[in-house]
C-alpha cells in the first residue's frame, strides 16, 4: 500500500505501536489479550501470503477496538461507514464494532488504507470477495490462541491451508460452532463460504 494511504507518524508499524498503546484503556484486559493475540497471528499470516505483516499487526490491534463502547456509540460510527459491510440484520449490534471501529481509524488516526478498514469493518462476518488482508484478519480472529472452542490441531491444519481454503474450514467452523449453540450464522458467513465450495453449507 502507498505510504500516502497513512498520515504523517501512523504508517502501519507505527500505527500499530499507537494502537497497542491504547489498548488498555479501552478494552478489558480479556479483550486486549484477544486483540493482541488476533494481531500477532494476523501479522503471520500476512506474511505468508507475501503481505506486509505490520498491516496485518494493525488490523488485529484496530478490529475490536470499539467492541466494548456502548452500543449507541456503535452505531454512530458505524453509520458513518460506507455500504453495509459488517451489518448483517441477522447479528444486528453484535456486528456494528468491526464498521466503528473503520471509521475511527480513518478520522482519528488518519488511515486511508481501504484494505485494511474493510478488513477491520467486516472481520465478524467475512464477505464473498473480500481481498486478502481482510481474509488474513477474519481467518486470525477465528483462530487466535485463546479462542473458545478451537483446538490447537484444528488450529494447525487451517494455518497450513492455502488462503482460500483456510477462509472457508474457518467459515465452516464458525457456522457450525454458532449452530451447536442455537444462534444464527448471518448471510454473509454463509455466501463466503459457498463461493469457495462447490457445495453450499445448509442453512
Amino acid at each position: 500500500m502507498e505510504d500516502s494511504a497513512y498520515s504523517a507518524g501512523t504508517r502501519p508499524a507505527e500505527l500499530s505501536r499507537i494502537l497497542d498503546g491504547r489498548l488498555d484503556e479501552s478494552l478489558s484486559p480479556e479483550r486486549a489479550a484477544h486483540s493482541r493475540r488476533t494481531a500477532e497471528l494476523a501479522a503471520e499470516i500476512c506474511g505468508g501470503l507475501g503481505l506486509d505483516p505490520d498491516r496485518g499487526r494493525a488490523a488485529g490491534l484496530a478490529h475490536d477496538m470499539c467492541k466494548e463502547l456502548g452500543l449507541e456509540k456503535q452505531r454512530d460510527l458505524a453509520a458513518l461507514y460506507p455500504g453495509d459491510a459488517g451489518r448483517s440484520p441477522i447479528l444486528a449490534d453484535k456486528a456494528l464494532h468491526g464498521p466503528a471501529a473503520a471509521v475511527l481509524l480513518f478520522r482519528d488516526y488518519g488511515v486511508a488504507d481501504e484494505e485494511l478498514l474493510e478488513a477491520v469493518a467486516i472481520h465478524t462476518l467475512g464477505r464473498k470477495g473480500m481481498g486478502a488482508l481482510a481474509a488474513a484478519l477474519y481467518c486470525a480472529d477465528k483462530l487466535e490462541p485463546g479462542r473458545k472452542g478451537v483446538d490447537e490441531d484444528f488450529r494447525r491444519r487451517c494455518l497450513a491451508l492455502p488462503p482460500d481454503l483456510m477462509v472457508a474450514e474457518v467459515a465452516r467452523h464458525t457456522a457450525d460452532w454458532l449452530r451447536s449453540r442455537g444462534k444464527a450464522v448471518a448471510p454473509e458467513t454463509l455466501a463466503l463460504y459457498n463461493s469457495l465450495n462447490d457445495g453450499d453449507l445448509p442453512r
